[in-house]
Parts: structure tokens; C-alpha cells; sequence
């Protein structure tokens, strides 16, 4: 079973890592250009000489392209089948130098090749290890949790030496490293802390020096299947590996298990051959909705776990004292970077699988990248041929290319009771496979006098596309994974064991059909990238148009049957019954009207896509397109575009607007509603002057730390040329000797003056006499009023006491 790939440069081999050996396998990299032999060859002799020594073979090959191009033309195939050169070398380092063949094809000289001309060059910028792993998909073994083997895994973390200024290897030598794991087959809890210095703390191993600390964690990592670490493809593994280099020390993990960091878009890789580094930071980056992403946040969105806070500016300080506190703080680090990584890899396993790439790649991918490897794995089955990546005017073109998204209704405004939600399941992905929507079917020539035309386009009716075929796949092996999962939960054993097996069965299950739900629901997105391979802006704009055309449609079919529909937004709407057309709105009777319009409406759709019941809820604000909340029978809430639940909001404004949903959604009370806007204002105005962390002392409500505002760094700091409040602060926090980078989010706090924002923006550590007025103004405020105003209620009323509101006015 397939654990990780490697190509090894001095053997010239594939190193396939299984969990219980190394496979050496010969394949040579090779591309595709559209040209003949002939022709190659005689250029080659005449332009480009020196490609003769890269050249190990050139094979004619019969493959399928699919024409991307000529939309319009309907005498033109989307598909057609073409002999191409098949130009294999020995080292994957020369297809680029191979690529000149399409470099020089627009040079006036090619008119010296009448017999053919040099043409496009194809599939050339597949990574080496990727494309044997596309090549191979049906005899790779990959991971699988239906039948996977006992890993061993470890988390590992470090704390450095640094002050007042970014870490650096060279100067700044690694404090500690600390490791968490667990050996499920005896449940023995593993953890470590590796220093030079003694600390009192049973976790400690004490080393001679800095030198003996990295050998020992070389040591200790080499012995495990996968490592988790957070950032540690920024941070951890290239300072471990620059700190070696500079003490002179090999970092050696084992034979044939090398340390290689890589470029990837704005960050860097790193990989241990043969051993799975899983970082987690991109993974809870694609997968959460978080205002911050450190480890804490992290940990307290998943477990509800508070973790130990010690600044960065602390850790010196810290070891300088031998404070076991820095100690207990570093394995903190790793002990909830390996719960968050347990908590992660079997979803990731699932997409490894599905995909068919290793889980070192898979783990660093988002999602569109992934629909593009299923693709290539799926193309190169079909013999099809993967089309170019955009570049140059091709790409800034398909950036200027628009089209009309998603339906969304603006909603009814004000408080609802006895709301029901109804939604499409997967809408986009049924869509394509209804009518057949992809980049190969579109305008084909074979079906050009069809009447039934969407926007000018029609697809075809004779041939299943590549998309409509890998998502109906998809949708059907999820179906029957959630038949499964239904079956499961009521056929429950009565015996503990089996009552384990089946609960763990159960998980593994629910984790398959989330993966390929995500992936499913990726494919529209893919096809609207520009970026993408198959990219299509036609085929986007068909899908998006027949989902408006389905929604509105359901709406005007639900208020036909009793319902007055107060939302809609893309493949799914709220309603309530409508009073005029029903005796009785109660939860009792709209549930069984929804039963029954359900029903009906499910037998005019086509065959692969069902209205579903969503869910109901008690009671309902809705404000603007976008922004609602509801809550349901178990009283739990549900927010969507409202400011608590982003991230450039400070707490006191987000605790606020909580307290007042929480009031109007559960008890339906506006009077304590508006007190509760009146208190927070009257507190902010009174709050004593403590710095951040510090108790606010008396009877005060407000915690000091509630006032930080938090504002994400999209480029690095030099490039912006404006002053802002979260700039001026991340330029103190450099200065300082924070590690920031394009990504992190900055917190500040606005002070009192009179000069402007920005500088008053303070690093909240440091911030003291708080702006409450700013706060009042700029934070509490806008959040609330915007539900206040949506029940009715205007700043005036807010700011007076006498008028007595009730639900009556709402309704």
C-alpha cells in the first residue's frame, strides 16, 4: 500500500515508499507535441542541435483532444482523435528544454518545413511523481481507511531563540522540540520534550547541546509513518535545516529518507522521502471559517479546548528562568497539532484515494486542484489528452470573461415564525449531468439542429462527457454510501463490539461521502477558474443560468401551493405558509404541506435532481440578501453574513450582536434586546483603562480583549501603499521581532487621540486609554442596527426608552 513517491535524480528512478518497503520502479518523463517525426527531426538538425542529446524516443500516438476553442463553430468537433509525437527523454529536467520545439514555432524560419510545421507541445508541466502516479492509477495500491494499515504518527514542534526581530538559523539556536503520539495498539500516550537545559517536568528528556537536540529529533521522527506539524512547511522544517547546515550537523532521517523543501505558490514544501510531513495549517485554512487560524484557534473551533497562551516575546524571558511553563506551552503545541492532525487524515486519506495522488500532495491542495487530477486521471484512461494551463493573453483574457451567477431573492425582511428550508441536492452537479455540460459536449456538430438551445448552446446527446461521466460516478457512489449510513442507524447491534465496529465503520463511511460531496461540488468552480485546464466560461454560464431558471421556478410552484417564500439564494429557500391561503400556519401543518409539495414537485424534475427538505425552524430574522439567522427546534443557531461570524469585527462587537440574536431568535423579547445595546454602551463608556489581558476589576463586563480588531495581511507589508490601522500595527509586531507573512491575521486596538486612525492603531499588548466612543460608534453599533432595523426598530427608538415594543409589531 502506497504511503509516498519520490524521485530519486542520482538513480534516475521512481521510489515508491509502501508501508513496508521501497519500490524502484524505471519510467522516463515524456510530452506530447503536434508534429511529425520527420519534421522534428529536420528542425532539430537545422534550429536546435543541442535538444538531439535529450531525445530518447519519438513515437507516433494516437490520442483524443478535446477542442477548447471555437465554441461558435458548429461544424467543428469538440472531440477529435489526432496522431501526435510522443517525445520521451531520461531525466524530467529536460522537458523543458524540449518545450523550445513550441517556443520557436512562430519563427518565420519554419517556412523551410513544408512538410509539416512544429506544433503545440501538450502535457508538458506534470510533475514527474504525479504523472507515474496518472499513468499507474489502476495498479497503485493507494491508502484506504476500508482497509488501511496501522500508521504511526507523530507531531512535532520547536520553539527558537529570538528577540525583538524575526528568528534567524544562523544566529538563533533551537530551544526545544516536542513530540505527541499515540500507540493505539497498547493506548499508550507518547510525549516528549528534547532540551539542553533542566526543566522540572516529567516530559523532559535532557541532551548535552543544541547539536545533540536536532540529532535526537532526526532520531525520533525517522521512526514514525507520518509527522503532523503546524506550519511546518514554513517554519518548523526549513529552520530545522538551515540550523544543521550552520552547525555543521547532516540532517540525516534514514537511508533513502531526505529532507527536500520546494517551492509551492507563495510558500514553500517540505518533504521527508518516504515519510508523510502532513501541515495542517493549509488544511484548516481550506476547510474552516475562522476569523484567526494559530494552533489555538484552531483548537478551540474543533475541541473546545483552551490552549496555554505564551507570546513569542515570552519564550526567552521563559527559558532563560527555566520556567517549566515554556515547556508545558511547547507541548501544548504538539499535542494539539496531533489531535487536529487524527482529526483531519481520514478525510484526506479519502481524497488521496479518490483522486489517486499521495497524501503528502493531496493535503496541500485545494479543491479545484484536486477536481483537475481526478481530470488527468480520468483523461488519461479515456486516452484523452489533457489540455494546456492558460498563460500569458490567454489567461488575462479568460480573467475578463463574466457571466451571471447564482439567483438570489432579497428577502422578506423582518422576524418569521415556523420556518421551513428547502434545498437541491448537489443542484450544480445534477445540472451537469442532466444535460450533459461539459467542455468535450458543448455545440458538438452531431446535434447542432436541436430545439432545445440554452443561451445559444446545446450539448450532446449521443456521448457522455469526461465531467458529466466522473460526477455521475461520484453522486451515485455517495448515494449508495448514504443508503448505507441510513441502514446503519437503524439496524443498531446490541453488543458493545459490534456497537464499536459499527460506530468506527460508520465514521469512515460519513468521512468517504464528505469527501466526495466536496469534490462534487467543485466541478462548477472548476470550469469557471481561469486558471483551469478544462476551463469553460460557456458551460459555467449554462449551469448557473438553468440553476436560476430551476429556483425561481420552485418558488413560483410553492407559493402556488400555500407558501409565501421570504429567501432564496442559489439551490435552496425558506418559507412560511402564507395566511391568506391557510386556516392554520402551525409547525404541524407546514411540515405536511412541505411533505406533500416535496413530492410533487420531484416528479417534474429530471431524473438526477431532487428537492430535499432541509429543515425547520422556530423562528427567523432575515435582513438583506446574504444576511440571516435562525434558529431551530434544539435551539441551536444558525448565522449567515453577519458580522460575528467574521473576522474583521472585535469581540464586543460580535458578543453584542450575539446577545441580541440570541434574545430576539429564542425569546422573541425587543425590550431586553434593546437594553441589552444600551448596557454594552454604557459599559464601554465606563470600562477602566487595563491593558490586554489584564482583569477589567469591579463589576465591568467587558474584557479589554474583547476591543481587538483583527485584519488579515493579503500582501507583504512593503507593497501596501496606504496607512492603515492593521499595517501600522503589523510594521510594529516586524519591528519587534514577530514572524508575520502574507496570510496572518493582525490584531490592534484603537486608542484615544485626535490624530487619525491608523495612528492610533496599538499592538494590543501595549494599548491602554481605549477610544470607547470609536467603539460605540465604529464597532458596537452598525452590526446591531442592521437586525434592529430590520424588525422595525430605528436609532431613535434605540436611543429612548418610553416606546414599548412587542412581537405584535413584527407580525
Amino acid at each position: 500500500m502506497l504511503l509516498d513517491i519520490d524521485y530519486n535524480s542520482k538513480e534516475n528512478r521512481i521510489y515508491i515508499y509502501t508501508t513496508k518497503k521501497i519500490i524502484k520502479k524505471d519510467f522516463k518523463p515524456y510530452l506530447y507535441i503536434d508534429a511529425d517525426k520527420n519534421t522534428i527531426n529536420k528542425f532539430i538538425d537545422e534550429e536546435e542541435p543541442q535538444l538531439k542529446e535529450y531525445i530518447t524516443a519519438i513515437e507516433r500516438v494516437k490520442k483524443i483532444i478535446i477542442n477548447l476553442n471555437d465554441i461558435e463553430n458548429p461544424y467543428k468537433n469538440r472531440t477529435v482523435e489526432k496522431t501526435l509525437s510522443k517525445i520521451t527523454t531520461d531525466h524530467p529536467k529536460d522537458i523543458p528544454k524540449l518545450r523550445k520545439l513550441q517556443k520557436i514555432k512562430a519563427n518565420q524560419r519554419l517556412a523551410n518545413f513544408p512538410n509539416g510545421k512544429i506544433g503545440t507541445t501538450y502535457e508538458h508541466d506534470i510533475p514527474f511523481t504525479k504523472r507515474y502516479l496518472i499513468d499507474n492509477n489502476k495498479n497503485i495500491d493507494l491508502l484506504n481507511y476500508n482497509n488501511i494499515p496501522d500508521l504511526k504518527a507523530v507531531s512535532f514542534d520547536m520553539e527558537v531563540h529570538f528577540k525583538d526581530r524575526e528568528p534567524e538559523p544562523e544566529k538563533d539556536a533551537i530551544l526545544m522540540t516536542s513530540f505527541y503520539s499515540h500507540d493505539k495498539k497498547i493506548n499508550k500516550k507518547i510525549k516528549k520534550v528534547i532540551t539542553y537545559k533542566p526543566f522540572e517536568h516529567e516530559s523532559v528528556e535532557i541532551v548535552k547541546d543544541e547539536k545533540e537536540l536536532i540529532k535526537k529529533t532526526m532520531e525520533l521522527l525517522k521512526q514514525y509513518n507520518i509527522i503532523y506539524t503546524y506550519n511546518g512547511d514554513n517554519f518548523d522544517f526549513p529552520y530545522l535545516k538551515r540550523r544543521a547546515e550552520h552547525l555543521k550537523i547532516p540532517l540525516n532521517f534514514g537511508e533513502n529518507h531526505k529532507l527536500k523543501l520546494s517551492k509551492g505558490g507563495m510558500n514553500l514544501k517540505s518533504a521527508i522521502s518516504g515519510i508523510v510531513h502532513i501541515d495542517l495549517y493549509p488544511i484548516a485554512r481550506r476547510t474552516l471559517n475562522l476569523t484567526k487560524y494559530k494552533l489555538e484557534d484552531v483548537s478551540k473551533e474543533l475541541f473546545n479546548i483552551e490552549k496555554l497562551e505564551v507570546g513569542h516575546h515570552n519564550i526567552v524571558p521563559l527559558w532563560n528562568n527555566n520556567n517549566p511553563k515554556l515547556v508545558e506551552y511547547s507541548l501544548q503545541d504538539a499535542e494539539y497539532t496531533y489531535k487536529i492532525g487524527e482529526y483531519f487524515l481520514p478525510l484526506e486519506i479519502m481524497f488521496s484515494n479518490i483522486v489517486g495522488q499521495c497524501l503528502f500532495d493531496i493535503s496541500r491542495m485545494s479543491s479545484s486542484n484536486m477536481v483537475e487530477y481526478l481530470l488527468l486521471k480520468h483523461s488519461f484512461n479515456k486516452n484523452y489528452l489533457a489540455p494546456n494551463r492558460p498563460y500569458g493573453n490567454e489567461y488575462q483574457n479568460r480573467l475578463k470573461e463574466g457571466y451571471e451567477g447564482g439567483y438570489v431573492k432579497e428577502p422578506i425582511k423582518g422576524m418569521h415564525d415556523n420556518i421551513v428550508s428547502m434545498d437541491f441536492r448537489a443542484l450544480y452537479p445534477s445540472i451537469i449531468i442532466s444535460y450533459n455540460i461539459s467542455p468535450d459536449t458543448i455545440n458538438c456538430p452531431c446535434c447542432g439542429d436541436t430545439n432545445d438551445k440554452i443561451l445559444g448552446y446545446w450539448f450532446c446527446k449521443k456521448k457522455i462527457g469526461i465531467i458529466p461521466e466522473i460526477l455521475k460516478d461520484l453522486i451515485e457512489r455517495r448515494k449508495n454510501i448514504k443508503d448505507v449510513l441510513k441502514n446503519k442507524n437503524t439496524t443498531e447491534n446490541n453488543k458493545d463490539d459490534n456497537n464499536k465496529n459499527n460506530n468506527e465503520n460508520y465514521k469512515l463511511l460519513n468521512y468517504e461521502q464528505q469527501s466526495i460531496k466536496i469534490l462534487a461540488n467543485s466541478f462548477y468552480g472548476y470550469m469557471a477558474y481561469p486558471r483551469a485546464r478544462w476551463y469553460s466560461k460557456e458551460c459555467a454560464e449554462v449551469i448557473t443560468h438553468l440553476g436560476r431558471a430551476y429556483i425561481r421556478k420552485t418558488i413560483e410552484e410553492a407559493e402556488n401551493n400555500g407558501f409565501n417564500v421570504i429567501y432564496a439564494d442559489t439551490d435552496g429557500l425558506y418559507a412560511i405558509l402564507d395566511e391568506n391561503k391557510n386556516k392554520n400556519t402551525n409547525k404541524e401543518n407546514i411540515l405536511n404541506k412541505t411533505i406533500k409539495f416535496l413530492n410533487e414537485i420531484n416528479r417534474e424534475l429530471p431524473e438526477k435532481m431532487e428537492l430535499e427538505f432541509e429543515g425547520y425552524y422556530k423562528r427567523g430574522i432575515f435582513i438583506t440578501k446574504k444576511r440571516y439567522a435562525l434558529i431551530d427546534e434544539n435551539n441551536k443557531i444558525i448565522v449567515k453574513g453577519l458580522e460575528f461570524v467574521r473576522r474583521d469585527w472585535s469581540n464586543i462587537a460580535k458578543k453584542t450582536q450575539k446577545k441580541v440574536l440570541n434574545t430576539l431568535l429564542k425569546e422573541g423579547d425587543v425590550e431586553t434586546a434593546k437594553q441589552i445595546i444600551k448596557d454594552t454602551i454604557n459599559d464601554l463608556k465606563n470600562l477602566p483603562q487595563s491593558k490586554i489581558g489584564e482583569s477589567p476589576g469591579g463589576d465591568k463586563k467587558i474584557n479589554p480583549k474583547d476591543l481587538i480588531i483583527y485584519k488579515q495581511l493579503t500582501k507583504d507589508i512593503s507593497e501596501y501603499s496606504t496607512a492603515t490601522p492593521h499595517i501600522a500595527v503589523a510594521k510594529k509586531m516586524r519591528d519587534r521581532g514577530d514572524r508575520l507573512k502574507i496570510g496572518d491575521v493582525i490584531g490592534f486596538v484603537i486608542v484615544n487621540g485626535s490624530s487619525p486612525i491608523s495612528e492610533r492603531a496599538t499592538i494590543p499588548e501595549q494599548a491602554t486609554n481605549y477610544d470607547a466612543n470609536y467603539y460605540i460608534d465604529n464597532q458596537v453599533l452598525p452590526p446591531v442596527l442592521r437586525i434592529m432595523e430590520a424588525i422595525g426598530i430605528t436609532k431613535d427608538e434605540l436611543k429612548n426608552n418610553n416606546k414599548q415594543i412587542t412581537l405584535d409589531n413584527f407580525f
